[in-house]
């Protein structure tokens, strides 16, 4: 099977030059044969990455679109300055395009009334300046991370940007931080002297410490210990969190794949049981669509953690 027909398997192949024409067609006659209305499309989504994590996307994409409408574009890179691209009403999909010719595919098939979404999920990062032009959202999602969050550090002016593991770890941050309400901890601000962490994506693990570094503005006295722990099939990516201070000491852990707690040593009344909630890719990359602002908390957690590199 060629590699667009494997992201798109129920669509045709048509050239470059007409894919707008064709997906016109397709959701004309789409609509004559349902007798309804198309579905109004509220975003483009332009996906970057290798063909198995496009896959992937592309499906998480498709449940989505139960519920609200994209133009998917997925493309792969190569080495064709013209391939062929493979269509149906709502997706594009372009495998083996030549990087230098990637911007302007993306800027042709986006839809310049909608807000635009790249999801990159990996691919040459010297275009990632180019795309954050073009996009109102960028969502970083590469199995390693570190070369494009060096990059990503210097686009916080061009476009709202996030990484996905950023969302993977929304609980673990809100379990923590609601500790910090709490009198002994709030009087144990400044005495914090070790963070150790265990987790399955050791990456997680940094935006995790560099987020409670940059929050807690902590100085290299602080002890950072980050420890790689067995995935397991668990559906978060850190397995232990503990903070220790002068006379104060926090743990989180995630002690089934349902939920996860957080407490203070001493204060039975400081527990706190998060559920994990849904984890999959579809509800993942849906809560980041439904984001359009900067988000100036990752951004700082994402300079602290690059600081920790080394």
């Amino acid at each position: 099977m060629a590699a667009a027909d494997r992201l798109l398997p129920a669509g045709r192949d048509v050239p470059f030059a007409d894919i707008e024409v064709t997906l016109a067609r397709l959701v004309r006659d789409g609509r004559d044969r349902k007798g309804a209305p198309a579905r109004a499309l509220t975003a483009t989504v332009i996906v970057i990455g290798d063909l198995a994590r496009l896959a992937a996307a592309a499906e998480a994409l498709e449940r989505l679109g139960e519920s609200g409408g994209v133009r998917t574009i997925l493309i792969s890179e190569g080495e064709h300055t013209a391939p062929t691209a493979r269509v149906t009403e709502s997706a594009i999909a372009i495998a083996g395009l030549a990087p230098r010719f990637l911007n302007n595919a993306v800027a042709a098939l986006r839809l310049s009334s909608l807000p635009a979404v790249v999801w990159w999920r990996g691919g040459s990062v010297d275009k990632l300046h180019d795309l954050a032009g073009l996009a109102d959202r960028m969502i970083l999602d590469a199995e390693d991370p570190v070369e494009g969050w060096r990059k990503a550090q210097h686009l916080f002016e061009r476009t709202a940007l996030t990484d996905l593991r950023w969302t993977r770890l929304t609980r673990w941050r809100s379990a923590v931080a609601h500790l910090f309400d709490l009198p002994p901890v709030r009087a144990g601000l400044g005495g914090f002297r070790r963070l150790t962490i265990e987790a399955a994506d050791p990456h997680a693990a940094r935006l995790y410490a560099g987020w409670l570094r940059a929050c807690l503005k902590w100085t290299p006295s602080v002890a950072i210990d980050i420890a790689p722990a067995p995935a397991n099939g668990a559906r978060t990516p850190l397995r232990y969190v503990r903070l220790e201070g002068t006379g104060v000491a926090i743990t989180a852990a995630g002690k089934t794949s349902e939920c996860l707690t957080a407490a203070v040593d001493g204060f039975e009344e400081s527990a706190r049981i998060v559920p994990v909630g849904d984890a999959t890719l579809a509800a993942l990359i849906g809560e980041e669509l439904g984001v359009r602002t900067r988000d100036l908390a990752f951004e700082r957690a994402l300079a602290s953690a690059l600081e920790l590199e080394g």
